[in-house]
């Protein structure tokens, strides 16, 4: 069974380098036009010192749009029946073939997410000083961050059945967690704001994935405790993955 997990791991990963190049060109355009905007233009229009927090949000918000990406693909490969009925019929189990597409979703999303980093040194230069990050917290944070959006990818997945249900599921759901999350603010600020909406975005598992980011780069004071963060999101990774294997694998009719 490991032999053909491996197999499979070194096919999708061998895939990821033939595509990675416009993978890393996209996120790079992404993040780079984001943090040149928050960093050196909405300074002029007062709001200073911005940068090094977007660049923290940044780190973990282009998982959030590679998971999109993925979620189109694997929709649209369960409704034409491509590729992934194939694995099913191989002689391992089809929790297996699950979670090998979890553990590669997230060695995807790392490694976009660490491509993040350099480019936000470029473009802050003078503004990130890269002795003050706490690396062990910061990696720990993306690589479990990485994990939770491949696992909630499964429910997703669960929730839309065809193509055209993708774009409803992110505007219905996907966005709004994505925004109440706090890509551009801190919990503590809408919380200070409105404590009903601060409730609000503690719902949205964008919101520990952005505090854990800000607290490795920025420390702790201001942010939600950063082993909550990760409490939570490990815990949110059980509870998705198993529920989102269970509706895949009950759409499918999966033995």
């Amino acid at each position: 069974m490991l032999k053909i997990l491996w197999a499979l791991m070194r096919t999708d990963l061998k895939l990821l380098v033939r595509q990675m190049k416009d993978k890393a060109i996209d996120a790079l355009i992404w993040g780079g036009i984001t943090l040149v905007v928050m960093a050196h233009v909405m300074p002029a229009l007062g709001l200073k010192g911005f940068g090094l927090f977007q660049a923290a949000t940044i780190f973990v918000g282009v998982v959030g749009f590679e998971i999109y990406n993925q979620l189109f693909l694997m929709v649209m490969n369960i409704e034409h029946r491509k590729h992934l009925f194939y694995l099913f019929t191989l002689p391992v189990p089809v929790w297996t073939v699950f979670a090998q597409k979890v553990v590669f979703y997230t060695i995807n999303g790392l490694i976009l997410s660490v491509l993040m980093i350099p480019l936000s040194k470029i473009i802050l230069w003078n503004q990130m000083d890269l002795t003050t990050i706490a690396w062990g917290h910061l990696f720990l944070a993306l690589t479990v961050t990485c994990f939770f959006f491949s696992c909630f990818l499964l429910l997703l997945v669960s929730r839309a059945q065809k193509t055209e249900q993708v774009e409803h599921l992110f505007m219905r759901l996907m966005f709004p967690l994505w925004f109440l999350g706090g890509f551009q603010f801190a919990w503590k600020t809408i919380y200070d704001l409105n404590p009903y909406v601060g409730y609000l975005g503690l719902l949205s598992p964008h919101t520990y994935a952005h505090e854990a980011a800000r607290v490795a780069v920025l420390g702790q004071n201001g942010f939600l405790p950063f082993w909550i963060c990760m409490t939570v999101l490990l815990v949110g990774s059980a509870v998705f993955g198993i529920i989102g294997y269970r509706g895949v694998k009950r759409n499918l009719d999966l033995v």
